[in-house]
């Protein structure tokens, strides 16, 4: 499907971006920043597919490697003349969130599997490579920061509008753009507004 494949190369040019952000004041080099961008971009599609037990799309189409080595290079020489701010490096985030999380639900859906292992394999798609790029880069999961507003939380709802949509109108590009935009706007709305879950604390008895 056209639309799918046009998302997956935008999913892979805007997580790759984020390379940089994960290398930042840690004297990482351009191979480095590569590697975290194509560990970001095609770490939760891979783990997808190997889930799946199908074809790895990036292995099937080498275009998508080209693209991620392409937006991380491109992102590494940006970032050493303008210091990006974090929430501008939010954005691009965002999308790649996104549209990973809805090709990773629609892909799993197009399969026949149930409507919970879609959004549970939609959601692994969209967080997984994150979270692979920051154990690389030794920092805590993006996904379990507080400071980090609706992450995997925009992405599930995302998947289960679509399932919703889907159900109604089958099979249509329109379901996968409007579970798209869910979460692009809970995800910008929670950023630009710092809404967030119930952060889990404890107080210790002395």
């Amino acid at each position: 499907m056209l639309t799918s494949y046009i998302l997956e190369h935008l999913a892979v040019i805007f997580f790759a971006a984020t390379g940089v952000w994960a290398g930042r004041g840690k004297s990482v080099d351009l191979f480095g920043v590569i590697v975290l961008g194509l560990v970001t971009s095609m770490g939760g599609g891979t783990i997808r597919d190997l889930l799946l037990d199908v074809p790895v799309y990036w292995i099937s189409d080498s275009r998508f490697l080209v693209s991620s080595i392409i937006a991380a290079s491109l992102s590494f020489f940006i970032a050493r003349f303008y210091r990006l701010p974090l929430r501008l490096v939010q954005i691009p985030d965002a999308f790649g969130l996104a549209f990973v999380t809805m090709l990773g639900t629609s892909k799993t859906h197009l399969l026949g599997h149930a409507g919970p292992v879609c959004v549970v394999l939609g959601v692994t798609s969209g967080v997984a490579g994150g979270i692979l790029r920051d154990v690389l880069s030794g920092e805590i999961p993006l996904v379990f920061r507080p400071h980090i507003f609706l992450y995997a939380t925009a992405a599930a709802t995302g998947a289960v509008v679509y399932l919703l949509v889907d159900a109604v109108w089958p099979h249509t590009p329109g379901s996968m753009l409007i579970g798209v935009g869910v979460i692009l706007i809970l995800r910008l709305v929670a950023i630009r507004w710092q809404i967030g879950l119930p952060v889990f604390r404890t107080s210790d008895i002395g």
